[in-house]
């Protein structure tokens, strides 16, 4: 069941690329979520000694915040109890994780196939970069085109032998699509070498971290390429905490090497384009870049929005939910737009929902973290940085989209839950020392 679960959270892009597939596509796009939900409820009856993660009673507060919104008069009702429902699928995982997830083998096991997947992923739209007649998807997503019929055409752009290359979708239906999964992979190929011993997995990893970079520079999201360089400082800061210098080391030397070689790989067939998107981060700097882009969007939320909805805007004001559920005569609420995750927060809650989702943020990374640099079982702490890399490019990713309104959110709650379950011995042995006598 676990294994089906994370196959549906990187694989239902597939079946959209059967002919035809696209009349399906809010069904098939529903089951990440939906798989969600049914392992909730296939492990609601098994009640470990095991308490469940601090994180847990902060989600709860979260989405009580958000059905407690249902009641103001600028609702969107049906688009609203959509978003609640929509977000108790994505933080599901944080209740049952650590049930299906309780030794370090089955959570190494999980990590490899996460990898594996986003590999495929991020190799697919390499295939799709070189060979786009053979492995595009039949059709884009006909939502995205309905929205604005020069959607795929403003994702395009010159390759270096003079052909118009679309931003890879990988197993998705969306320009741009294989961004994610090549993120993914670079994160988890790097942090993986870590627990091999041997040298061609070593390679093998590496070489699955490098398709994802190369995936990433050639859909050309730069914010996504900053979080990767953020999680592989994480990985290298969290080894020097330990004591392993040499690991550090290599991660520092092997991250650096992978931005490289994948940049150079990315621009012999993407061309100028490409190198100009990415270079331009590195004349600026990230922050000014930042500033520049996405930046703009924070200081809207803080400031204007902020003072107009300090406890919420009313629940099904913004995203898919209110595309799909929301009532476009209602004039009253119409919608609102938002491009970063912590607008999307200020609307559904405000200030209470920050306080409550940021409180499960910051204890589900710490309870991580405090695994990740433990040194009693060195093979679970390299596993717990791994998965504190990812978490930590996650949250990095919310200033950049709304990212835990998507199913990277149900993978974010997943590892927080499942490395608590794989660890929660160490972790009580660990409470046990510090008591007094």
């Amino acid at each position: 069941m676990l294994e089906l679960f994370i196959a549906a959270q990187f694989l239902w892009g597939a079946l959209l690329f059967v002919p035809g597939a696209q009349a399906f596509r809010a069904v098939i796009r529903a089951l990440p979520y939906v798989s969600s939900a049914l392992m909730a409820l296939a492990y609601i009856r098994r009640v470990p000694k095991l308490k469940p993660p601090i994180a847990a009673s902060f989600l709860v507060g979260a989405l009580a915040v958000m059905v407690g919104n249902l009641l103001w008069p600028t609702t969107q009702l049906s688009a609203g109890l959509a978003q609640c429902v929509f977000q108790a699928t994505i933080a599901a995982p944080i209740f049952w994780g650590w049930k299906a997830v309780r030794d370090e083998d089955r959570l190494l096991k999980v990590v490899r196939l996460i990898f594996l997947l986003n590999v495929l992923s991020a190799g697919l739209g390499l295939l799709q970069v070189y060979y786009p007649a053979l492995f595009m998807p039949p059709q884009f997503s006909t939502l995205g085109l309905q929205m604005n019929g020069a959607w795929v055409e403003s994702l395009t752009y010159e390759g270096a032998d003079g052909r118009v290359i679309i931003r890879p979708p990988g197993l998705t239906d969306q320009p741009g699509g294989a961004a994610i999964a090549g993120a993914i992979a670079a994160v988890l190929g790097l942090g993986m070498t870590l627990l091999s011993r041997d040298r061609s997995r070593r390679w093998f990893y590496l070489f699955g971290a490098m398709i994802g970079l190369s995936a990433l520079y050639l859909t050309q999201v730069r914010s996504l390429l900053l979080m990767c360089i953020g999680a592989f400082i994480v990985l290298a800061a969290v080894m020097f905490r330990r004591g392993r210098v040499v690991a550090a080391g290599w991660l520092i030397a092997g991250g650096g090497a992978l931005v490289l070689t994948s940049f150079l790989w990315a621009t012999s067939v993407g061309g100028e384009s490409v190198r100009q998107r990415f270079a331009g981060v590195a004349e600026q700097g990230a922050m000014q870049a930042f500033k520049e882009n996405r930046g703009q969007f924070l200081s809207y939320t803080l400031g204007e929005l902020f003072d107009q909805y300090p406890f919420g805007a009313g629940v099904g004001r913004w995203g898919m939910m209110n595309v799909y559920f929301g009532d476009p005569t209602d004039l009253s609420s119409p919608p609102i737009y938002a491009e970063i995750q912590l607008t999307g927060w200020l609307l559904d809650g405000g200030a209470p929902m920050w306080l409550f989702y940021g409180g499960a943020l910051l204890t589900g990374i710490l309870l991580v973290l405090r695994l990740a640099t433990q040194r009693l079982a060195p093979d679970l702490g390299d596993l717990a940085a791994i998965s504190l890399a990812i978490l930590v490019f996650v949250v990095g990713m919310s200033f950049a989209g709304p990212v835990f309104n998507t199913q990277v959110g149900i993978l974010f709650w997943f590892l927080v839950s499942a490395t608590y379950g794989a660890g929660h011995q160490l972790l009580g042995r660990r409470a046990m020392r510090r008591r007094p006598a």
